[in-house]
């Protein structure tokens, strides 16, 4: 499977835990990739910290996943993902000082300690740069994370980055680049961008669930016109959208008539809330 992204380490499992200050979901494929149980999802805005890892700790009791690898991922608002390009004809040597050089200067304007890794993207034929994604993390945001999973009795193998995700589900569903994927979920939307010369993405302001519980269509509207700007913007003709979203029928068929939708990418065997969880777990299961 494509990977864009690794912060930990590698694992076999087919088990994720995707987490916010908002939200839990855990999902646990099998090598069908099937649910194991009901995917589970649990909203605790209004809880705790000691409250939500016993949340979590009863969920993994709940379904005998006490002691089990896992997998995780940070929010997009937690890391940032950078993409560039060095001349294919340049040393091992000089390409590692660039990319060490490029680090250093990104993290230098991030006032707290972060974790950092980088992928080399597969060379085209006719390549004449060497394609790197770079991923960086505030260390605290992973740590929390860790502890969380730890405390509730799990083994965090790897932490991703939610944006990470999201593009590895086009790689691993073979959407021909380039591809733009709009992932809305109850809190947050983002429109991520992959060519094969070029990764981007955009946070957009979408409290999908508030809008759901107040039906205000000003929201909606003001969310239309900042994508279709953004699409302009980014010389994107068309997305695909993903996350829970796409379980709205009139909510969806609004989106479809104002925006250029060229696909839905629905999940099989799980519900679209779970496209991240069920990308974390394929992850899991195929390295």
């Amino acid at each position: 499977m494509p990977s864009l992204g690794r912060i930990l380490g590698r694992t076999k499992t087919g088990l994720s835990v995707y987490l916010t200050d908002k939200l839990l979901r855990v999902l646990e494929l099998d090598k069908e990739k099937k649910p194991v149980f009901e995917p589970v999802e649990v909203f605790w805005e209004h809880e705790g910290e000691e409250e939500k890892i016993k949340i979590l700790s009863q969920i993994v009791e709940t379904n005998k996943l006490k002691g089990k690898d896992v997998v995780s991922c940070i929010t997009a608002d937690e890391g940032i993902l950078k993409f560039q390009k060095f001349p294919i004809a340049m040393s091992k040597k000089d390409l590692t000082e660039a990319i060490d050089w490029y680090i250093k200067s990104e993290t230098q304007q991030i006032r707290e300690e972060t974790i950092f890794d980088y992928y080399f993207l597969e060379k085209e034929p006719d390549d004449k740069y060497i394609k790197v994604v770079i991923t960086i993390a505030r260390k605290n945001s992973v740590d929390r994370l860790t502890k969380m999973l730890k405390s509730a009795g799990l083994n965090p193998k790897l932490i991703d980055y939610e944006i990470v995700a999201i593009i590895n589900y086009g790689l691993i569903s073979k959407l021909p680049p380039p591809f733009s994927i709009l992932y809305i979920d109850y809190h947050e939307s983002v429109l991520t961008y992959y060519a094969k010369n070029s990764i981007s993405y955009n946070k957009i302001d979408f409290n999908y669930k508030y809008f759901r519980d107040t039906k205000d269509t000003a929201l909606l509207d003001t969310f239309l016109i900042e994508v279709r700007n953004l699409l302009v913007i980014n010389e994107i003709s068309n997305v695909y959208l993903a996350g829970p979203i796409i379980g709205d029928e009139l909510t969806l068929e609004n989106i479809m008539m104002n925006l250029p939708v060229l696909g839905i990418l629905d999940l099989e065997e799980a519900p679209p809330a779970f496209f991240i969880p069920y990308v974390l777990s394929l992850r899991g299961l195929e390295e």
